[in-house]
């Protein structure tokens, strides 16, 4: 029973670190109604600026919080982005505040995962070990889809500051309860600095940080623009925002469902990876060629077979290296090398638009051959070292 309540600790809590990572995407069209002065130039820097800074901490606090209680620097992570989304309610509307703010958000944002992974690993026995990995994947999804629906509803009912204040109030909260509740944890003696990064930047661990950077520029690209996409295609006003957030939080719950889906399925998961990669692909490169509700399908069909994958690079791939004692340290480098696919596609999805004069379907055939490079990797790092270790 103790071990379930530890594990429902960390699920909900990074659950609710989501509300200050994809509430931006849901003020962006509010922002740019409001303020003409603003550009998807603009707007894709501060997204790049937010994942810039996330992809530097993932690789800082990855090495750093194997020396701490995890849960305490979980704790810490909510409070600080807590803060940040509280003064972008009151200077989010400025760009140069905008741009500064969201950046150091993106920062404190970053010292949520890899101690949540390892916050895991802890508490949780051998045997089940790798399968609790998929369960936990499902928190990122499911926060994601509540905090967009809340933050739509939100904004369309007093405006884009409400996006930044809803989401400050969730993260304080939480962030304090969980300090509240934590459990006690032995931390042990970490390996030298010199040692530990040397075993993060092993061949399998650099191989699932490449995947999940490409993986990631369709992910992120997906969060970030597709509110854009349905709000730009429905002719939407900033008041009819909640019909967007209708639409958007359907993409994460399809992603929980094919996570479990992925998690029931009795086959090797670095096989079923693949297999997935490869379905979502064609899932992107025949979205193009639909329109209307056949588009929302197409996205919804991609989201279930997205995210089994998305967990086993982030959570299963760095979770075998218990042993080895960088669980945090290889989850902080494979979300770290993520994070930079985030950054590009913040930069690239602006540019394709307006290079093709608004045509998101260029976009869709992008991120489809995106998913047969994560492909070609996991099939690599799967050939070339987990088969041995699986066997």
């Amino acid at each position: 029973m103790r071990q379930r309540l530890a594990f429902l600790n960390i699920w909900s809590s990074y659950a609710t670190y989501y509300f200050g990572k994809v509430n931006l995407s849901i003020v962006v069209p509010a922002l740019l109604v409001a303020y003409k002065d603003l550009s998807l130039y603009n707007v894709g820097l501060v997204s790049s600026g937010f994942f810039f800074a996330y992809a530097i901490g993932q690789f800082l606090h990855g090495q750093i919080s194997e020396r701490f209680n995890p849960f305490i620097y979980v704790s810490a992570g909510l409070l600080l982005s807590g803060i940040m989304n509280l003064l972008l309610g009151f200077y989010g509307g400025f760009f140069v505040m905008l741009l500064l703010i969201e950046t150091f958000d993106g920062f404190f944002q970053a010292m949520g995962w890899s101690s949540i992974v390892r916050s895991n690993s802890l508490i949780q026995t051998k045997e089940k070990r790798e399968a609790s990995t998929t369960l936990l994947g499902c928190s990122y999804q499911v926060g994601n889809s509540v905090a967009w629906l809340v933050s739509a509803f939100a904004v369309g009912q007093w405006g884009w500051r409400a996006g930044f204040f809803v989401a400050s109030g969730f993260l304080l909260l939480r962030g304090l309860s969980l300090l509240a509740t934590k459990p006690k944890i032995e931390v042990a003696k970490p390996h030298k600095t010199k040692q530990q990064i040397k075993l993060t930047l092993s061949t399998p661990i650099v191989l699932s940080g490449i995947s999940l950077c490409a993986l990631n520029m369709i992910r992120y690209g997906v969060i970030t623009w597709i509110p854009l996409y349905f709000f730009e295609r429905g002719g939407f006003g900033v008041a009819q925002m909640g019909k967007v957030g209708l639409k958007v939080f359907l993409l994460p719950l399809a992603g929980v469902l094919g996570t479990l889906t992925y998690n029931a399925l009795k086959v090797n998961r670095d096989k079923l990876s693949i297999l997935f990669i490869m379905l979502l692909g064609c899932s992107l490169f025949v979205l193009p060629f639909t329109s209307g509700s056949w588009s929302l399908v197409l996205l919804l069909i991609g989201s279930f077979f997205l995210y089994g994958p998305h967990v086993f690079l982030v959570t299963t791939c760095p979770t075998r290296f218990v042993k080895e004692k960088v669980v945090a340290a290889s989850t902080g480098f494979i979300d770290g090398m993520g994070y930079v696919g985030t950054v590009l596609i913040g930069i690239l999805v602006p540019f394709i638009l307006t290079q093709t004069s608004n045509n998101w379907n260029v976009v869709f055939f992008f991120w489809a051959c995106l998913s047969f490079v994560v492909m070609a990797t996991i099939v690599t790092a799967y050939v070339g070292y987990f088969k041995k270790q699986t066997q």
